[in-house]
């Protein structure tokens, strides 16, 4: 889920239920503290290894996400820290056993939100690194996010609207149609009351449509997945010597996408068997295969080394559908290229 989704539901429900500045503010620090998970990749990008230094990685398990809202909590109670926080919004971080607890809420909070979507969260790490997830929402869902922005600008505006400023102005027309229902509701109980049906809401039609999938292709050893549009549904069929990937539309019931690559596709007389085995050492090898949806590879001898491309074909797929704006960024997503030389192998 977004970030706005992450920090707002644990405000709505501290305050709905009439907690003090402490707790919601220590609820909504746990509800946001996985993702700071974002400094732990430069440490990846520097030093790879497979301690799933990574988005959605180590900080989105139970035990390390709740020492990960601890350690946010009483970095935001230093003084010099709380004091810069306080220059833009009304908050009040104290560290003590209780708002502990209740950061412990917010991860735990934000590990249900990130479950219910695409490849979801490594729930029980370091004792399992399996991910567990709903497989229900996409990473974002883009409705959400607009409905979150939307409650933060009017909660913000309707509670201190001499303090709007330009950075907030280009939402203000939501604002315009929206505060005639502030007014008259005017509490935080039902902006939680909103957020939650409209997310039941979703959440329905999308069990609604993946099951519309799955009875499409029952039979089929095949998972089905989620996509930024409730309607289209990925399908992954991975079979013993081929990774089949199509798009399943169930407001007209066809497929609109088909694509079929080899798992193993050698361009080569000889076996790639012992460079893959040496690639498969590599920390960013073991983390693509964790991310992966699926695996396939392809392997170019020349010479005395092999190249080997490690390919995501379900994650080429969503790069694929990526808005225009955002394909430049996702550009190369989905797949890694290892060189192999002897017992040496290099990511390229």
């Amino acid at each position: 889920m977004d970030i706005f989704s992450h920090a707002l539901l644990p405000y709505l429900l501290g305050r709905s239920f009439k907690r003090n500045k402490e707790e919601v503010t220590a609820f909504v620090l746990g509800g946001i503290a996985p993702d700071f998970d974002i400094f732990l990749m430069l440490i990846n990008a520097v030093y790879p290894t497979f301690f799933l230094l990574t988005h959605r990685g180590i900080t989105h398990s139970m035990f390390f996400g709740f020492i990960t809202g601890t350690a946010v909590l009483y970095l935001a109670s230093r003084a010099r820290v709380r004091a810069s926080v306080r220059k833009f919004i009304d908050f009040e971080p104290v560290f003590k056993m209780r708002t502990v607890l209740f950061a412990s809420g917010g991860v735990a909070l934000h590990l249900f939100l990130d479950y219910v979507t695409t490849l979801g969260i490594p729930l029980l790490y370091p004792l399992s690194a399996t991910r567990f997830s709903a497989e229900l929402f996409f990473y974002t869902d883009l409705f959400l996010t607009i409905l979150s922005l939307i409650i933060i600008l009017v909660l913000y505006s309707y509670k201190n609207p001499e303090q709007v400023n330009a950075s907030v102005k280009f939402l203000m027309p939501f604002w315009t149609f929206l505060k005639p229902a502030v007014d008259f509701v005017n509490t935080s109980t039902k902006f939680l009351l909103i957020f939650c049906v409209i997310f039941a809401l979703l959440g329905g039609l999308r069990i609604v449509e993946k099951d519309r999938t799955m009875a499409f292709i029952q039979g089929n050893n095949a998972s089905v997945y989620p996509t930024s549009n409730p309607f289209d549904w990925y399908v992954l069929e991975n079979g013993n010597d081929s990774i089949k990937i199509f798009e399943y539309n169930g407001s007209d019931g066809t497929p609109v996408y088909s694509n079929t690559v080899r798992k193993f596709n050698i361009i080569s007389n000889s076996s790639p068997d012992e460079a893959i085995a040496v690639a498969e050492k590599l920390p960013q090898v073991k983390m693509f295969e964790w991310r992966a949806y699926a695996v396939a590879i392809n392997a170019t001898h020349n010479g005395n080394e092999w190249s080997l491309e490690y390919d995501d074909p379900l994650a080429r797929a969503q790069t694929r559908d990526a808005p225009g704006i955002f394909k430049g960024l996702v550009k190369g997503f989905g797949s890694l290229n290892v060189t192999v030389n002897g017992s040496t192998a290099v990511v390229t």
